[in-house]
């Protein structure tokens, strides 16, 4: 089945950046009361600046390597022609773009548009690479295998197989590169791998009440019941909720009560986060979140000993309280 890709512009996020000298206020001492306060360069310090409106994203020392957004990009180009097996960057595609308005960071989501697969009639997917970069030091430079459910565009991470690669040793690069490519192996043993759990968790029964206590589990949202909880936190709550239980009857409706309709709803919310501030600051981890909860479900509901309420423990309480907002 093909589909037109949503192929967005990654240059949008190659703007100029640069490092410029920092300069401190200084005063010679002096018997002329008007003679000029002046300015010297602070050693081995440098400002990272977009260009064009001067705007500092941070103060760095001379060890920092700046690596720009489009540097990084035609790594991950490379990275991704090796990953994949193909040559011509025209079957490339930019899926997805994550920036805040500063500009600081970025995630750029790149595909291969002729490797989708699908783990159950008319259910595609596709793994993507996820390039993140970011000028204020939050973020340092990493490649990672991630996976994309093309119904609905919901993406997760794949944690296991990636890459940090930290630019102060820049020799270092191209055996890191090359111990990256030997960990993920082969992209097609990836696709298997993630099909794999993906089916796993479709046997399993996951009850629709549990939903709420169990998003709060894997993004790590609790309540202590003796605290009040101020009236901007309400609100934020209150929109996690009515997210959450809309998600839940679209996915458990659709798939039923399993594992799978559980997924699709943390996958869903992670993607698209609501109650939070700054959201572009929470999809990246809340993907990671809910990709890292695959492993540890099947796992942990594998026990003989597993039931819902020790699973989820607090977490009950805190959705309760959420609930009753």
């Amino acid at each position: 089945m093909k589909r037109n890709w949503p192929d967005y512009d990654p240059t949008v996020a190659f703007f100029p950046v640069e490092l410029k000298p920092v300069f401190i206020q200084s005063s010679r001492q002096s018997d002329d009361l008007f003679d000029d306060v002046g300015y010297q360069a602070l050693p081995r310090h440098f400002a990272v600046v977009e260009s064009e409106s001067d705007y500092v994203f941070a103060v760095v020392t001379e060890n920092y390597k700046l690596v720009t957004n489009q540097q990084a990009y035609e790594l991950a180009a490379e990275a991704l022609k090796s990953v994949f097996d193909f040559t011509a960057l025209k079957d490339m595609a930019c899926l997805k773009i994550i920036m805040p308005k500063t500009r600081s960071f970025c995630h750029i989501d790149l595909i291969h548009k002729e490797s989708d697969f699908e783990p159950w009639k008319d259910d595609q997917w596709i793994p993507f690479i996820r390039i993140t970069n970011s000028y204020n030091r939050t973020h340092r430079l990493r490649f990672e295998i991630g996976f994309c459910r093309l119904t609905n565009l919901n993406e997760v991470i794949f944690e296991s197989k990636s890459v940090e690669i930290s630019f102060a040793h820049t020799k270092q690069l191209q055996d890191i590169m090359l111990r990256w490519h030997e960990n993920l192996g082969e992209i097609k043993e990836l696709e298997i791998e993630f099909v794999n759990q993906l089916k796993n968790l479709e046997r399993f029964h996951v009850p629709r009440r549990w939903m709420l206590p169990l998003a709060c589990k894997v993004f790590g949202i609790q309540l202590n019941p003796k605290r009040t909880i101020s009236p901007n936190r309400i609100n934020e709550l209150t929109l996690f909720r009515n997210a959450i239980d809309l998600l839940t009857n679209d996915y458990f409706s659709a798939l039923g009560e399993q594992g799978y309709a559980a997924l699709n709803v943390l996958m869903d919310y992670a993607s698209q986060p609501v109650g939070v501030m700054s959201p572009e600051n929470r999809i990246d981890g809340y993907q990671r979140k809910a990709g890292n909860w695959i492993n540890d479900f099947s796992q942990q509901i594998e026990r003989r000993e597993f039931s819902f309420e020790k699973y989820l423990n607090d977490y009950i309480t805190t959705s309760k309280m959420i609930t009753e907002l």
